[in-house]
């Protein structure tokens, strides 16, 4: 895994400055703008197994711009209904420790020994920090392979095969989770550095950060395969760029 490679190589393109620039543009436009976005990262980075030429990805262009919506919205779908079904069942999972905390605390209150108390109350707010922190990793684990599924497939119902599902976790659920801290961290830093940026500073760091994000899924995904998983069967509508996105 090559972690800073997942924003050192936006950067190789000779047109990476208007492709950020656009990127930064589409970003604008409200719920479409970043499935355009997920779409031209996508096409690129698996619609072959071969090793992706960074110096000639295909550049921005909005003349295609139904084609890579196309692309985007089925791991957006695909990670909306995900997120429907498992964030629920995630939070009834931690309302039973969070419901014991908050009873002992109570208890603990009701007997009036505030150093007992405040001890109680700051162990209560770090466990329960762990306990979100944890199931949003785990919610992680489980949408990721979904998306990564839906964008090579292109299809809705075959990104929700849990064979894969399971085998990917078991495979790579180290490097989901150091890949999660790295965008995390990756994140805050750039999101600093785009404040500094007149007006469209954050704009500019999202495109950056939703390539980062697939780059490493292509390298997961990479490290599957090399490890014995199941090759996804890649959609022909991905098998080539349209001749607008086409490499000059």
């Amino acid at each position: 895994m090559n972690y800073m490679a997942s924003i050192t190589d936006f950067f190789r393109s000779p047109k990476w400055v208007p492709n950020l620039l656009l990127g930064a543009v589409c970003m604008l436009i409200p719920i479409v703008g970043p499935l355009v976005l997920i779409g031209w990262v996508v096409g690129p980075l698996f619609r072959s197994r071969d090793p992706v030429n960074f110096d000639r990805f295909p550049d921005f262009d909005f003349s295609d711009f139904g084609k890579l919506l196309e692309r985007g919205v089925w791991p957006f779908l695909v990670n909306l209904v995900a997120g429907i079904i498992v964030v629920p069942l995630m939070w009834i999972v931690l309302a039973l420790p969070v419901g014991l905390l908050v009873a002992s605390t109570a208890a603990t209150n009701a007997e009036r020994n505030s150093e007992a108390m405040g001890l109680l109350a700051l162990c209560s707010i770090g466990l329960v920090v762990v306990l979100i922190a944890t199931a949003a990793c785990m919610l992680t684990l489980i949408i990721r392979p979904l998306m990564l599924r839906a964008a090579i497939t292109q299809d809705f119902g075959q990104a929700f095969n849990f064979r894969f599902i399971k085998d990917f976790i078991l495979r790579t659920w180290v490097e989901q989770l150091l890949s999660i801290f790295f965008l995390v961290v990756a994140g805050i830093v750039l999101l600093i550095i785009g404040m500094f940026a007149i007006c469209l500073g954050t704009y500019l760091v999202i495109p950056l950060l939703t390539f980062a994000q697939w780059h490493l899924e292509r390298q997961i995904y990479d490290l599957y395969i090399a490890r014995g998983g199941e090759p996804v069967t890649i959609s022909s509508k991905l098998a080539a760029e349209p001749p607008a996105l086409q490499p000059s």
